[in-house]
């Protein structure tokens, strides 16, 4: 099998804006989504990093993603607001709504935002991230519509849920405290990481259409399609609910149903807190900072090197790999490199 190529982050985003363009995004949009994919990748979420351009080249030319879509803000009250992102680029509506939960935070305090028509938003912690680095509190769920329903309720052998992720992320005096994962044992765009590595995946991950333990990636995918676990072992009723909770909130709250064969992309919940309507926010930082530290003071358990805070491995990943270049398995290129062709992109 041909090997993983390592490309800078400044060529893969540049390649990544050419051919959003030339398959008929804006500028803008180009570079909102070449920013979250390749940023993803810098930080190791290679499962929502560069791994899904492809991906989105082709929901455009089937017409699924339409550029340049109008995105509206209804409903808006001091502290809430739908946004609508007119089934345009996940990323370029997901950055509209966080704007817009910033502003309802900035003027009341705190501000919530649901989508509607929001195609895939990539990386959710991306978007904590954002409202961190502005001194803001931030807590982001996300569902998927029924096609993407992979995950298993506890005791059943179909799924019913989406990987449903859950993020948060809190200011600290560097590098923000930032956690972002799936309430499924792993999102699928890892178990697809793997299949295109040929490789097993873990055990625990998923079964296969008959509800029995398997490794093997395409038992999972079929068909018939197996399902992804919930998170937690033997405590996997707390993933489902955890799972449960993401999906009332982005498709209840925004007024939609489950499992609505008509409903597509992300169902998001923004949550903002301005932390200054509470406490100084310099005093607030040192605070979480010295939480921060706290944490890392335990004695590593044997054979553990360090304690770590959500967020760090991804911060070190990402020195790293601005240093090394960024992995692209050579399924996701081969699909790079044909989509470039059929664009009339020139691939260096």
């Amino acid at each position: 099998m041909p090997e993983t190529k390592l490309i800078s982050a400044p060529d893969l985003a540049l390649l990544s804006v050419e051919l959003l363009v030339a398959a008929g995004a804006t500028s803008g949009e180009a570079a909102i989504v070449a920013d979250h994919l390749v940023e993803s990748s810098l930080l190791g979420h290679d499962s929502h990093g560069i791994l899904r351009l492809p991906e989105y080249l082709g929901f455009v030319a089937e017409g699924s993603i339409v550029p340049g879509a109008e995105i509206t803000v209804d409903r808006r009250s001091p502290t809430s607001a739908v946004v609508d992102c007119g089934l345009g680029f996940g990323p370029v509506g997901g950055v509209r709504a966080m704007e817009t939960a910033i502003e309802l935070a900035a003027e009341s305090g705190t501000g919530c935002v649901v989508t509607r028509r929001c195609n895939h938003v990539a990386r959710l912690g991306a978007y904590v991230q954002k409202a961190a680095e502005d001194g803001l509190v931030a807590l982001a769920t996300c569902n998927s519509p029924i096609h993407g329903h992979f995950v298993l309720p506890v005791g059943g052998r179909e799924g019913r849920l989406a990987t449903n992720p859950i993020a948060y992320a809190f200011p600290t005096q560097g590098d923000p405290i930032l956690a972002d994962f799936s309430t499924s044992v792993t999102p699928e765009g890892k178990i697809r990481v793997y299949r295109n590595r040929g490789e097993n995946l873990p055990e625990g991950w998923v079964q296969d259409a008959q509800g029995r333990p398997t490794t093997d990636p395409e038992q999972f995918y079929g068909p018939p399609r197996g399902g992804i676990l919930p998170l937690g072992g033997v405590a996997s009723h707390k993933g489902y609910a955890l799972g449960l909770f993401v999906e009332l909130l982005g498709s209840s709250l925004a007024g939609l149903a489950c499992d609505d064969p008509g409903t597509g992309g992300n169902g998001v919940c923004f949550v903002v807190i301005d932390p200054s309507r509470f406490v100084d926010l310099d005093t607030y930082r040192k605070l979480v900072s010295e939480t921060r530290e706290y944490m890392k003071s335990a004695e590593p358990a044997p054979g553990v090197e360090e304690v770590l805070v959500p967020g760090e491995l991804e911060f070190r990943a990402r020195q790293q790999r601005e240093s090394i270049g960024v992995p692209v398995d050579p399924v996701a290129w081969q699909q790079i490199v044909e989509h470039a062709a059929r664009l009339g992109v020139s691939v260096p």
